[in-house]
């Protein structure tokens, strides 16, 4: 977790970041109005009726600095080519600069395959980057603040951990998240702290979600050691999607990452197509 200061440094840069936007030419208002009117609770309520409608996270391929390297590019570019549908930038031990300059590179590359790029807990680094959309977990910026600070507009993911309480403020009209992470399915070498709790929470966190959505469709993301053994049964067990990490990045090259996020994604349409 981000310590208290680092946490609102954040906050105010987002504000900033905001301004700037405001100011651009996508938006004639003047300043002060518009960042107001993003960052207030009336326009959330009032401009967001459901989640976007292009996202698809059903092969979500999440980073990790431990594949920081001269491949790094290559490889999420290849498993753009070979089906992934969803990127999430996640970098914990990377400066603030290197992070939004990593932002660029690979929004550079989801845009030109079409789809987005979602920023892992950073909200500033997800503006500075015109990012789709953030990430925030348990212990990341609170989620009501996130919504009020990224806007009604971008997409905002929530790790849930399986647990029905988190998906009930996740779904709340102050958060309304588009997509919500499951607990972990199996132990992984990203999350060490993780209690795997298999695909069989997997109904139960559907049906949770169900309950609260109040008919809206949000998608769950099956996260934790899985890969393409597993990932059929994700989504048979409930899952929209799966989230990627060693999977797809731990092969030498960029063309083995291309090859398992071909395979992972037939796979993936085969169990949806059964559902």
């Amino acid at each position: 977790m981000a310590a208290p200061g680092a946490m609102f440094g954040s906050v105010h840069v987002a504000v900033r970041v905001a301004g700037a936007r405001c100011a651009s030419r996508y938006d004639r208002r003047p300043v002060g109005t518009c960042v107001g009117s993003l960052l207030s609770r009336r326009h959330l309520s009032s401009a967001r009726s459901s989640a976007p409608a292009w996202p698809n996270y059903s092969l979500y391929l999440v980073t990790d600095d431990a594949y920081l390297d001269d491949k790094f590019l290559a490889k999420i570019e290849a498993g753009l080519e070979g089906g992934v549908t969803a990127v999430q930038l996640r970098l914990k031990h990377v400066s603030t600069a290197e992070y939004v300059r990593w932002g660029e590179e690979v929004r550079r590359l989801t845009r030109a395959a079409g789809v987005p790029l979602i920023v892992d807990d950073r909200l500033d680094v997800a503006l500075a980057v015109d990012a789709d959309g953030l990430h925030v977990g348990g212990d990341d910026l609170p989620w009501r603040a996130a919504r009020r600070l990224l806007g009604p507009d971008r997409i905002l993911g929530c790790s849930t951990y399986g647990r029905a309480d988190l998906v009930r403020e996740a779904l709340s009209p102050e958060v309304h998240a588009d997509n919500l992470g499951s607990g972990a399915i199996f132990g992984s070498p990203t999350k060490h702290s993780s209690v795997p709790k298999g695909v069989e929470h997997l109904g139960p966190l559907r049906k949770a979600v169900l309950e609260e959505a109040a008919g809206r469709s949000v998608p769950i993301v099956a996260i934790g050691g899985v890969g393409l053994d597993s990932a059929a049964a994700c989504i048979r067990s409930g899952a929209d999607g799966i989230a990627v990490v060693s999977a797809l990045l731990q092969h030498e090259d960029a063309e083995g990452t291309k090859r398992a996020a071909q395979a992972m994604r037939a796979a993936i349409e085969e169990a949806l197509s059964g559902r």
